[in-house]
């Protein structure tokens, strides 16, 4: 299948990059994702074992709580293969939560963020490897990145390298120092539309299919 690339505007949004710089000096032969359950048992895969799981690409919105959005093709596999892989229960409740990190950088840190689990699997989660037939560049999320496409940008990590089954839900990164929701759903509000180059509105909660 032909993909096509998603034109920009000729200035990018600022909040396009969480790390302006990326996450740099990873050695993907040697990354791994970890994997642990409610009970604490983990299970790494690397980057080998990602691309054995089925593929998907999904052509769909992501938004940014700063007021802009941008449709592309993202191909990764699905949270929930990720999950049943490592031999977690995909059943969950409401009180179930998935704490995700980041490798990080020297001067940064770690990047945390936790999302509903629940709902995430609902939306058809994915962990996004490459966007419009190339692998994640380092400002998008090189190697690995979780998105949920119901939830703005500062929910879904960049550089993911572990996610976790838990049963609290906790400020992640933005949340404390913006004060951002924790909940994250994208609202129903005016946004700019990267790869229309247009305001558009929507009137719904939740991800954006309406244009």
């Amino acid at each position: 299948m032909t993909l096509l690339k998603t034109p920009y505007i000729e200035k990018k949004p600022s909040s396009l990059r969480y790390y302006q710089e990326g996450v740099p000096n990873i050695d993907v032969d040697a990354w791994t994702l970890n994997i642990t359950s409610l009970t604490g048992n983990s299970v790494k895969l690397d980057r080998s074992a990602l691309l054995t799981l089925p593929q998907f690409t999904h052509h769909r919105r992501m938004v940014c709580v700063c007021n802009w959005s941008i449709k592309r093709y993202w191909q990764g596999v699905l949270l929930e293969d990720v999950l049943t892989e490592a031999r977690i229960d995909t059943q969950v409740t409401a009180n179930t939560f998935l704490k995700q990190t980041s490798v990080g950088t020297t001067d940064k840190g770690v990047y945390e963020s936790w999302i509903r689990l629940d709902e995430a699997l609902e939306r058809s989660t994915i962990l996004a490897h490459s966007v419009d037939g190339e692998p994640l560049p380092l400002e998008q999320g090189y190697p690995l990145r979780l998105i949920d496409f119901g939830l703005y940008g500062y929910k879904n990590v960049k550089g993911l390298t572990s996610i976790e089954v838990v049963d609290q839900w906790q400020l992640g990164h933005w949340e404390r120092i913006a004060g951002y929701a924790l909940d994250g759903t994208v609202k129903p509000k005016r946004y700019w539309a990267v790869d229309l180059k247009s305001h558009q509105f929507t009137q719904n909660k939740g991800e954006v299919t309406d244009w």
